[in-house]
């Protein structure tokens, strides 16, 4: 680098007057002056934006300059060049998983760096055609027949498309009597839902199945609301729960007789949580412990207490379960390696491409936006502390701000995982799915909110029996789910300040206003309907669901 640039005058300006020292450069100052000169800065007859995308200027008005050195104004920055520049650090040695790496990488900077659409627009429409087709079928009102392998998925198949639909901003009560009549028969005498008909109780299914019913919600009828959760029933539900618990362990078997693992605790806590059952009986007697023994010496978590690989969809299981059990700031904090779960998680997300992985020396997968994204509002959650309703923290200590890239993952979504037929995908290359499609929109709404959570009015902890406090049931039902609340902004670590979610865009991103409009063009926000961070459901729900279950006397 030369003796002129720029990174070299700022570095002389820090030298202080004592020649024999000088302050070395920080970290993120070694980092710019790394990519500076690693990628040329492009030029301005580079940036001819796609009229179609609203949240750019255009030149359709303005007359061009003759010089090319000279650029119009005002002028919005193109794609920053840490999605634009090939890895800086890359092993020496070549492996299949080192190429795939680097071809990905390439893949996805050609996405992200267009010169015409370098921050795409939400195909909103396209991706609700293509989620209706999972609830009312794409062919004679029936999915497609490559889907009959996914018998057993029926009840993840109804979720999926539902909660997609919600993030879109579809109102799915108009799909209740459906999702009812479809989820019905799936209920066994015994408790639980299978995955399809006639099959066993498995809590993953089971787990979807509530999740299907809680998003479509209540309707009128001559006895006044009747809520769709009101068809599960929750006696032989207990019951059913009561059976899959590993009482040696303290985790959840996923069905009965079956593997026992974060997923089976997870989705019992939901359950648990969303039909408001009483964990009596020591129902979650040793689950913490169980889950905090999941944690694995990388700081992510395996699917059990043996010494499992870490993955982001366990670390998300074991993240939420554990702040089901309790305040994220007390239980992640007794329970968890903090220092060394935020390193791991910070190690997930790649550059250049800005998306998510879900274990180490793996590609990024736009799934990953939840099952690793969606476990940065718990952990932020957990440091910061409990927060009241106007987001100012409860004590002296100040919020961290946020901990991870939500520009990023924003980008990699908007460029690289939509499909151009509807539908979101893996990556580039890949084809849209159901499954795809609702957890990359959830990923894509936690980038656009900051959650956080409100003090209990109650403890959180019931008064120990014994001396052993552990042994002691949290208060009956599960509250610390419902103590959740959501901001569009991002709280910085600096007091009374907001920083704006992606950065040299517009404040995101529904300041489009008429004035910006090319001539007959339509203003489609980009923003998301907000989910619980926990439940993975539209937020507004949660609240009509707990009153609910509080308005029921026993089962």
């Amino acid at each position: 680098m030369s003796a002129t640039s720029p990174s070299s005058t700022a570095s002389s300006s820090r030298t202080p007057a004592n020649p024999t020292t000088r302050t070395p450069p920080t970290p993120s100052e070694v980092f710019n002056d790394i990519l500076s000169s690693a990628q040329p800065p492009p030029t301005y007859s580079q940036q001819t934006w796609n009229p179609s995308n609203p949240y750019f200027p255009h030149y359709h008005n303005q007359s061009m300059p003759t010089a090319a050195t000279t650029p119009p104004e005002p002028l919005i920055p193109p794609t920053p060049a840490l999605f634009t520049t090939p890895p800086i650090l890359q092993d020496t040695l070549q492996t299949p998983s080192s190429k795939d790496q680097l071809s990905t990488a390439e893949i996805c900077m050609k996405h992200l760096s267009n010169p015409s659409d370098p921050f795409p627009i939400l195909s909103r429409r396209e991706h609700i055609a293509f989620l209706e087709g999972g609830i009312l079928g794409v062919q004679n009102g029936k999915l497609h027949q490559m889907m009959v392998v996914l018998d057993a998925s029926r009840s993840w198949i109804i979720y999926w498309c539902l909660q997609g639909l919600a993030s879109l901003g579809v109102d799915v009560g108009k799909y209740r009597e459906r999702v009812i009549s479809s989820l019905r028969p799936l209920q066994n005498e015994s408790g639980g839902f299978g995955g399809g008909n006639g099959q066993v109780s498995h809590v993953t299914a089971t787990y979807a199945a509530v999740l299907a019913l809680a998003i479509v919600g209540r309707s009128d009828d001559e006895d006044g609301e009747e809520e769709a959760l009101g068809i599960v029933d929750r006696k032989t539900m207990f019951r059913w729960l009561h059976e899959i618990k590993d009482w040696e362990s303290g985790g959840f078997r996923v069905c009965v007789g079956g593997e026992e693992d974060v997923r089976g605790v997870y989705c019992a806590l939901v359950i648990l949580a969303l039909l408001g059952l009483p964990p009596s009986g020591n129902l979650v007697k040793g689950t913490k412990e169980y889950l905090g023994r999941c944690q694995t010496y990388e700081g992510g978590f395996g699917a059990t207490p043996n010494g499992d690989e870490a993955h982001g969809g366990y670390a998300f299981c074991t993240l939420a379960g554990l702040c089901t059990l309790g305040e994220p700031a007390v239980v992640l904090k007794k329970y968890l390696d903090m220092d060394r779960l935020v390193s791991w998680l910070s190690a997930r997300q790649h550059a250049p491409e800005g998306g998510l992985s879900g274990r180490t020396n793996k590609l990024v997968d736009g799934c990953y936006a939840t099952w690793v994204g969606g476990c940065w509002a718990l952990v932020e959650a957990g440091i910061n502390g409990p927060q009241d309703e106007n987001e100012e923290t409860v004590g002296e200590k100040r919020v961290v701000g946020s901990l991870w890239s939500r520009e990023g993952l924003a980008r990699y979504i908007m460029s690289c995982c939509q499909s151009p037929r509807g539908g979101l995908r893996d990556k580039p290359g890949k084809g849209a799915d159901y499954y795809h499609s609702n957890y990359i929109l959830l990923g894509l709404a936690s980038t656009q909110n900051y959650f956080y959570y409100t003090p209990s009015p109650i403890p959180l902890s019931s008064p120990p029996p014994s001396s052993n406090h552990e042994s002691a049931d949290p208060p009956l039902p599960l509250t610390a789910p419902f103590l959740w609340r959501y901001s569009p902004r991002i709280p910085s670590n600096a007091p009374n300040v907001a920083e704006a979610i992606v950065e040299d865009m517009p404040a995101w991103p529904d300041d489009i206003t008429e004035e910006d409009l090319l001539s007959g063009q339509e203003v489609e926000s980009d923003r998301l309907k907000v989910h619980h961070p926990i439940f993975n459901i539209p937020f507004e729900r949660v609240a009509e669901i707990e009153a609910w279950w509080k308005g029921k006397v026993g089962f």
